[in-house]
């Protein structure tokens, strides 16, 4: 499963922000009866459901250093 992904560590990255979401709130995007999260990320991204496009990959921190960045030059 890591190669679809473009490998181990982006395949971690990816749970780690889907896990994230859920913690939140987010809405399973699988119909399944475990309460564990992890098992149903994983079961989200077997399916097909949960991409890199379909996430929000920045918490907002490094796009504001970007903005800093930008404005003090």
């Amino acid at each position: 499963m890591a190669e679809k992904f473009g490998g181990r560590y982006k395949l971690t990255v990816l749970i780690q922000k889907r896990l994230k979401e859920l913690v939140k709130g987010g809405q399973k995007l699988v119909d399944l009866e475990d309460r564990n999260l992890i098992n149903i990320v994983m079961e989200e991204i077997r399916q097909g459901k949960v991409t890199f496009e379909g996430l929000e990959l920045g918490d907002g921190k490094e796009e504001g250093k970007k903005s800093k960045k930008k404005s003090a030059e």
